[in-house]
């Protein structure tokens, strides 16, 4: 009886076993079958689809071709760009260019100021070609630039040369004051090294200077306003005074900067720059480098025919200084002024006739003491120290001060007291 019901449990397991395979065959049928409905239905919709579209699809491909024109054009376009700057064409060189530089400025457009150095990338283009590529190491290998000054001398450096992995046309003006634009010429020459012969010859033209004032300014002024100086535009002409001078019935006017004002008469002026900055002198702070200073620095040197009062702006020192030290510097010596404090204004006021270097120191400096000893010996540098006054018309200076003009000024600068003490407010 026991053999009979192990019997049936075996065959009872076998035919479960059997149930349940059968049902996942089934199951898996069911999934292909329905799988192969989906991908014959995919097939027949992308069919119908391309029979449906297939003259916009013609369309579309003719589009297609018309846009990968335009592509290869301005892939052409770019490809050219790039070789022409980037790709030493065939031949030789037959011109310079020259970029402008970081701020800008275009070489022959716009006006360089004095005292500034100027990197305007160069490239050479070649002939026939329309084709410009920098100026590289590899160019320079087979050719060198010749350069040739024309016309002027107010350029300190004027050369194509590498900074950085980029060559540059540098150009450094000198820190001149000239009262209009000075029109400097070079030539610059491409020669082959290999025979030293000229392959091209090109002429580079440029502006340095200062503008003048812009007359709309001058003409809209009302009788006692204040004259402005535009840093940008600093020079006033002669016939600018004397505008100015009608306008006011031929008496004082104020001209005024950036922390100063000068009133004085400008009948019968002359043109002058009255650029100014309130930059160090090196020499003064080496020489004393545990001092303060405040510097008022008038690089045009103008010289009045009349005498004038100077306001010179305090107020951001005021606080700071034990003593308020009024000198000019000229020449290569200082010279002590006798100044008043106007505590309403925090100014300090003096008289004078030429606007050229004033500092204000918190310590004492002893009147004439000697700065630099070149500019006082007439050495190599004195003449670059006062050069400057022959370009303010009607100054009556010419390289050097003479002798007698100096002691006159020491004198009057040794008259008195020279320290403005701050009085309190």
């Amino acid at each position: 009886m026991k053999k009979a019901i192990a019997m049936l449990l075996a065959v009872s397991a076998t035919m479960a076993l059997g149930v349940t395979a059968l049902a996942d065959d089934v199951a898996q049928v069911a999934d292909t079958g329905s799988s192969s409905s989906d991908v014959s239905s995919d097939n027949s919709s992308s069919d119908a689809s391309s029979d449906n579209s297939s003259s916009d699809t013609s369309s579309d491909n003719t589009s297609s071709d018309n846009s990968s024109s335009d592509a290869s054009s301005d892939n052409s376009s770019s490809d050219n760009s790039s070789s022409s700057e980037d790709e030493t064409p065939v031949g030789e060189p037959s011109s310079l260019v020259f970029h402008s530089d970081e701020d800008g400025t275009v070489l022959g457009e716009d006006l360089l100021e004095p005292g500034r150095e100027y990197r305007f990338p160069a490239y050479v283009e070649f002939g026939g070609q329309r084709a410009k590529v920098a100026v590289s190491d590899e160019l320079l290998k087979d050719y060198k630039f010749n350069y040739t000054r024309v016309t002027a001398s107010g350029v300190k450096t004027f050369k194509i040369e590498e900074r950085k992995g980029v060559y540059y046309l540098i150009i450094e003006t000198k820190d001149t004051t000239p009262t209009k634009p000075v029109d400097v010429k070079y030539n610059v020459k491409l020669v082959r090294k290999s025979n030293n012969i000229s392959v091209f010859s090109q002429e580079v033209k440029f502006s340095y200077g200062y503008d003048e004032s812009n007359d709309d300014y001058i003409n809209d002024l009302d009788k006692g306003d204040i004259v402005e100086i535009d840093n940008n535009r600093p020079v006033i002409t002669k016939e600018q005074f004397n505008k100015i001078a009608k306008l006011n019935d031929y008496k004082n006017v104020t001209l005024a900067g950036a922390g100063w004002q000068f009133t004085v008469n400008v009948t019968d002026e002359t043109t002058k720059n009255m650029v100014f900055t309130n930059a160090g002198v090196k020499e003064i702070m080496a020489k004393y480098p545990d001092q303060d200073f405040k510097f008022f620095r008038f690089g045009g040197k103008p010289s009045f025919n009349s005498t004038g009062k100077v306001a010179l702006d305090v107020s951001d020192i005021v606080d700071d200084y034990e003593s308020l030290n009024l000198y000019r510097y000229a020449n290569g010596r200082v010279y002590k002024l006798n100044a008043s404090y106007n505590a309403a204004d925090e100014t300090l006021e003096f008289r004078t006739n030429k606007l050229d270097t004033f500092f204000v120191t918190d310590r004492s400096i002893k009147d004439g003491t000697i700065i630099d000893e070149n500019v006082v010996s007439g050495g190599s540098n004195a003449g670059s120290n006062v050069n400057t006054d022959k370009n303010n018309p009607g100054t009556g200076a010419g390289d050097m001060i003479n002798a007698a003009v100096m002691a006159g000024i020491a004198s009057l600068a040794a008259a008195g007291a020279i320290a403005a003490n701050k009085k309190s407010k």
